[in-house]
C-alpha cells in the first residue's frame, strides 16, 4: 500500500501481454488477457520517457481521477488516440457513499457513462479502490461495508447502461494485520470483471511470495476472477533489483494474474522511479519482456 495522490488527473501506465500462446491478443481494443506489464504515475511527456527507459511501448494508461470530475479534463481521449488502453480509477474523495448508492450523483455518473462511450475504445474502470484499508473515507472502518457494496453496485448500473463494454476492476489492498477482511466490501461477481491487489516490496525480508501471494491467493479462491496486481514498486534502495525480480517470478508463477502496474513515481516518502536506479530499471527492462513474451517461466 501507498497512500494514493489526491491530485484528480495523474496518470499510471500498464501495459497489456498475451495468455494462452502466451503472446495471442485476445481481448477488445488489443487488449491481451494475461502478462500486463505496467507502470504508475506518468504524465503524458514522463510516459514518452519511461517508453525511452525501458524499451515497452504502454497498452494501457491508467488515469486516477475525482467523482465529480469530467472525463474531457483527463488525459483519455488522448491516451485512446495513442491506441493505448485508458484504465481509470475513480475515487470519491470528497463525496460519501451513502449519496452515490442512494442516486444522488447520477446526472454526474450518466455523464461519465456517455462519455466513456464516446471514446469508442474499451475502458478499465476501477471505483473506490483499496476499501479494505483504513486511510479513505470509503474504507475500513469509516464506511459501513453494506453501504460501500450499495454504493459500488449502483455507480456499476449507471455507468453499465451506457458503455455496457467496461472491464470493472474491483481494486484491494494487500491485507495487513489491521485491514478490514478482505471480502467484506466485494461488491458480488456479477459487478465485477477483473479483482486488483495493491502491495509493494519495500521492507527488508519482503518477496512476492510474503507481500502480494497470500492476498492473490485469498482473492482467486473466493472469486474466480483474473487478478491485476493494479499498483506495485520497488523503493530506491538496494534490495530494489532483487524485490523487483521477485515480483516478476511471482507473477510469472501464480495461475491467474494478468499483469503488474509498476509505480513510477516519488511520493515526498519513497522514490519508485525506475529511471533514477539503473540496477532495478535493468532488471525491469530484462524481467518484463520475459514476462511479455513467457521465456521467463
Amino acid at each position: 500500500m501507498t497512500r494514493r495522490l489526491v491530485i484528480p488527473l495523474m496518470v499510471i501506465v500498464a501495459i497489456v501481454s498475451g495468455c494462452a500462446s502466451r503472446s495471442q491478443v485476445a481481448g477488445q481494443d488489443g487488449l491481451r488477457v494475461s502478462r500486463n506489464i505496467g507502470v504508475a504515475a506518468v504524465n503524458l511527456r514522463g510516459l514518452q520517457q519511461f517508453r525511452a527507459a525501458t524499451g515497452i511501448r504502454p497498452q494501457i494508461v491508467e488515469i486516477y481521477m475525482a467523482v465529480g470530475t469530467p472525463l474531457e479534463r483527463t488525459d483519455a481521449a488522448a491516451i485512446v488516440a495513442q491506441e493505448e488502453q485508458p484504465l481509470i480509477q475513480l475515487n470519491p474523495y470528497r463525496v460519501s457513499l451513502q449519496s452515490i448508492a442512494a442516486g444522488h450523483l447520477d446526472r454526474y455518473f450518466m455523464s461519465l457513462g456517455t462519455a466513456l462511450h464516446s471514446l469508442r475504445h474499451s475502458v478499465i474502470l476501477s471505483f473506490a479502490p483499496e476499501a479494505n484499508g483504513t486511510w479513505y473515507s470509503w474504507a475500513c472502518h469509516r464506511t459501513p461495508a453494506a453501504v460501500y457494496i450499495a454504493a459500488w453496485r449502483h455507480v456499476r448500473r449507471v455507468i453499465a447502461r451506457f458503455d455496457k463494454d467496461i472491464i470493472w476492476l474491483w481494486d484491494a489492498n494487500q491485507s495487513f494485520p489491521t485491514a478490514c477482511p478482505l471480502l467484506s466490501r466485494w461488491p458480488g461477481a456479477a459487478y465485477v470483471t477483473w479483482v486488483g491487489v495493491d502491495g509493494y516490496l519495500r521492507t527488508p525480508g519482503a518477496t512476492f511470495a510474503n507481500v502480494l501471494a497470500p492476498t492473490i491467493a485469498e482473492l482467486r479462491a473466493a472469486t474466480g476472477k483474473p487478478v491485476l496486481i493494479a499498483e506495485t514498486g520497488v523503493p530506491d534502495v538496494p534490495e530494489a533489483a532483487s524485490w523487483l525480480a521477485s515480483i516478476f517470478a511471482g507473477a510469472e508463477s501464480v495461475p491467474g494474474v494478468v499483469g503488474i502496474v509498476y509505480f513510477n513515481y516519488f511520493d515526498n516518502r519513497r522514490n519508485y522511479i525506475l529511471e533514477q536506479d539503473p540496477p532495478a530499471l535493468a532488471v525491469f527492462r530484462r524481467d518484463a519482456r520475459l514476462y511479455q513474451t513467457g521465456k521467463g517461466s
